[in-house]
């Protein structure tokens, strides 16, 4: 898998849909995808996903 981070709605369904919902962010431990935080929303989300800090941070 070359993906080691993603993120995901918490209240589940598309990643493109409801961009002001916040996220679940988990990544790949080489076994399976574990549970690192959350996000505000989608900007947040891909940020981190990309690995650049997140807005204030």
């Amino acid at each position: 898998m070359d993906v080691y981070r993603r993120h995901r709605p918490a209240g589940g369904g598309a990643t493109h849909v409801r961009p002001d919902e916040p996220r679940v962010l988990e990544s790949w431990d080489g076994f399976a995808c574990i549970p690192e935080g959350t996000a505000p929303n989608l900007a947040a989300a891909q940020a981190w996903a990309a690995g650049r800090p997140g807005p204030g941070g």
